[in-house]
């Protein structure tokens, strides 16, 4: 039992940083103003982006940047759309969460056709100097938080810096300010659309980033955009409802939904449990955690509404 527990909590952290990553991103999004429903889309292209460039050059740092400018590029895309153009955030979101993931699809089978199929070996786990020979030995905890890649502790420094920031700087109060009373915010001078298209696309960086922390941390090798990023874009919304808006609180609920992924992939295989049913925990946990905690949740004012200056 003990085994199995460290088991799943081991596997939890690599598989809530895709989540938190996205969630994080998305919270900068719509703390501006800026609903991006295309996330799912914008990890599936870059978890395919990701995957190819590591493959061709061997290099796991260059395929988490061509998978962050991957992000990038669909996100600026959202950000003409939705914030220059004024179309409707949840069109726009949509239109890009379907040419994410059929890009990336396509290009996959492409490939696949042409030559053969992708696979990179996940990241080891980070060696810590002097002080992780040690920490591992923790029960349960030890091998959880210890022994994991550079893309867990990596998104964690991230959440972490954008909350510092969202908080307790200028531009947070100025991102705060344009989703909150963008008129009121642009009579005291700030450029709130500026502000907001500079969210979406590093929210959709972030997304990017979520992408190939989960095919180069985690599972090495592209199916299609369901199978593979499978709801964790959309999970990162109901991320973002949990955490009421907080990049800290994203960190909690995003562990919630790793946990539950950890879970389903420890046990899908040992066929004591329905695969089915095991497929459905995380998305069950999502409607659990809707039905828990919409009450008192209260989104940015101007979330959703362009904003035109008179």
């Amino acid at each position: 039992m003990s085994d199995i527990v460290t088991t799943i909590l081991q596997a939890s952290l690599p598989l809530t940083m895709p989540i938190l990553l996205a969630a994080v991103g998305e919270v900068y999004a719509e703390r501006s103003g800026v609903l991006n429903m295309g996330i799912e889309g914008i990890m599936a292209l870059s978890a395919f982006v990701a995957l190819l460039t590591t493959g061709i050059t061997g290099s796991y740092l260059l395929g988490a940047l061509a998978a962050i400018a991957a992000g990038v590029a669909l996100g600026l895309l959202h950000a003409v759309a939705s914030v220059r153009i004024g179309v409707n955030q949840l069109i726009v979101g949509l239109l890009i969460y379907t040419i994410g993931g059929g890009i990336a699809d396509f290009a996959n089978s492409e490939y696949i056709h042409y030559s053969f199929s992708l696979a990179v070996r996940p990241l080891p786990p980070v060696d810590i100097p002097y002080i992780g020979g040690y920490l591992v030995g923790i029960p349960y905890v030890g091998p959880a938080i210890f022994q994991q890649n550079a893309f867990v502790y990596i998104s964690l420094l991230i959440a972490l810096f954008l909350g510092w920031m969202l908080y307790r700087t200028t531009w947070g109060l100025k991102v705060r300010s344009a989703g909150e009373n963008p008129e009121a915010a642009d009579a005291a001078g700030i450029n709130v659309n500026l502000v907001r298209f500079l969210c979406v696309i590093l929210g959709a960086g972030l997304a990017g980033l979520g992408g190939a922390s989960l095919m180069l941390g985690y599972i090495g090798v592209y199916t299609s955009a369901f199978s593979t990023i499978a709801g964790r874009g959309w999970i990162a919304v109901v991320v973002v409802i949990f955490a009421r808006w907080s990049p800290y609180r994203a960190i909690i609920g995003s562990w919630v939904f790793g946990l539950g992924y950890a879970v389903s992939a420890t046990f899908i295989g040992s066929g004591n449990l329905n695969p089915y049913f095991l497929l459905m925990l995380p998305y069950i946990f999502a409607l659990v955690i809707i039905m828990i905690f919409h009450r008192g949740t209260k989104s940015p004012s101007s979330l959703t509404v362009p904003y035109k200056r008179h």
